[in-house]
C-alpha cells in the first residue's frame, strides 16, 4: 500500500472547504510560505492536521485512521467570534445536510428499484 502524502491530503481538503489561504494562515499564526511548505510535507504532524480540520470544519479521521478517537470526547462549548465565522460554519453545516439528503435520495431510489424489481418477478 502506498504511503499517504498527508500534506497533499490536507491541501485538497482545504481547497474543497473554500476557506481562503489568508484566513487559514491567520488562524494558524503562520505565513503563506510556511503553509505551502506544510502542504508539501508527506509526514505532516497530526496535531497540525487536527488544527486545520477544526478551522475548516473537516474531520480528518476519515482520511487518517490515527485520528479516530478511542473514546467519545465530550462536546466542547465554544463561541463564534464573528458574524463571518458564524456564516462560514452555518454554510458548512448546510452543505453537509445537502450531501446527506442527496445520499438519502440515492439510496431511496435504489430501494424503490429493488422493490419494483422484486414485484415484477
Amino acid at each position: 500500500m502506498a504511503k499517504q502524502n498527508r500534506g497533499a491530503i490536507v491541501h485538497e481538503a482545504v481547497l474543497k472547504s473554500g476557506k481562503k489561504a489568508a484566513q487559514l494562515c491567520q488562524a494558524l499564526g503562520i505565513s503563506r510560505a510556511t503553509l505551502n511548505r506544510r502542504y508539501q510535507d508527506s509526514n505532516l504532524d497530526f496535531d497540525f492536521i487536527k488544527r486545520v480540520g477544526e478551522i475548516i470544519y473537516h474531520n480528518f479521521a476519515e482520511e487518517f485512521k490515527e485520528l479516530v478517537p478511542l473514546a467519545a470526547e465530550p462536546l466542547e462549548v465554544y463561541q463564534l467570534s464573528s458574524v463571518e465565522e458564524f456564516k462560514d460554519k452555518l454554510l458548512h453545516v448546510y452543505a453537509l445536510y445537502l450531501e446527506k439528503v442527496r445520499q438519502y435520495d440515492e439510496l431511496k431510489a435504489q430501494y424503490d428499484a429493488l422493490l419494483s424489481e422484486r414485484g415484477n418477478s
